[in-house]
């Protein structure tokens, strides 16, 4: 690494940055995303409720389990995943509720070490403008004649032009440390809704179905009148589960959704608590 930009730290830096891309991409690819198993099912079921929205109770096919609610069967992980974000082809299996902290320390050092080897390329460079003296370089103006000093693009073009290897790494490098940043910031902003990646496209199926006026809640209603007023007393709610009385006869009234904003999601528990699950997980 030459250039008087670069100090020796980082014959140490660099060694330390490649085992900590590797090591937090080792732990994401063989870490345990969150199947779902017969002996820990009832657990799954019990911590997250079905919204009778998005999630309504039903048997996955595949596996031959009741799937739980925020959970999916993924057909290349071959299991059902809890709390299911995507299935994540950089680290070959799924991002689920118990890895998707170490998906994320994985985004974060490879957003780190990308953006650190564009920093390198470009203190290379900049010692190479010292050390062939072009940062004292003049250049004379071909109409006027003046003379001035090269500003320091110009003086960078032309060492990109000489060397374009390190100058085509630094701007890959830079391109994919943006991204994946992007990509990191989209997946943390979702996270901290309460909303994986999957129910994102769910919830976007909602919206539309609201929009276009097909969205309606079942509301269970009590016909039981009370001798002095006459009235009935109605129960909203997504789950078809409540009290019944024997006394009381059930029906249910359909009620068309106007706006999202009546929509609540139950696994929304605030940001910090969002985080919270997602980085240190119960189940």
């Amino acid at each position: 690494m030459p250039g008087p930009y670069l100090h020796k730290i980082h014959f140490l830096i660099i060694p330390a940055q490649i085992i900590s891309i590797y090591a937090s991409y080792y732990i994401a690819c063989t870490s345990n995303p969150g199947i779902i198993t017969p002996e820990n099912l009832q657990k799954h079921l019990d911590y997250y409720k079905y919204d009778g929205l998005i999630y309504k109770p039903k048997t996955c096919i595949t596996c031959k389990m009741q799937k739980p609610a925020r959970s999916k069967h993924c057909s290349m992980c071959k299991a059902c995943v809890g709390r299911s974000d995507h299935h994540c082809a950089w680290i070959n299996q799924c991002v689920g509720e118990n890895n998707q902290r170490y998906f994320f320390l994985f985004l974060y050092m490879l957003v780190e070490f990308c953006a650190y080897g564009a920093y390198l390329c470009f203190q290379v460079y900049r010692g190479m403008i010292i050390e062939w003296g072009l940062d004292k370089a003049l250049v004379k103006d071909s109409i006027t004649g003046e003379q001035s000093v090269i500003t320091f693009r110009r003086a960078f073009l032309y060492v990109l032009h000489h060397d374009r290897v390190i100058g085509a790494i630094g701007i890959l490098a830079a391109v994919v440390s943006a991204v994946v940043l992007i990509f990191l910031i989209y997946q943390l902003y979702l996270a901290s809704r309460g909303i994986t990646t999957n129910e994102a496209f769910k919830w976007e199926m909602v919206e539309e179905s609201i929009d276009r006026g097909e969205l309606f809640k079942m509301v269970p209603v009590s016909k039981k009148k009370e001798e002095s007023s006459g009235t009935s007393t109605a129960v909203e709610g997504y789950s078809k589960k409540y009290n019944k009385k024997k006394d009381i006869v059930e029906a249910k009234e359909e009620r068309r959704i106007e706006s999202f904003d009546e929509i609540v999601n139950i696994y929304d528990k605030g940001i910090i608590g969002n985080l919270k699950e997602v980085f240190f997980p119960k189940i």
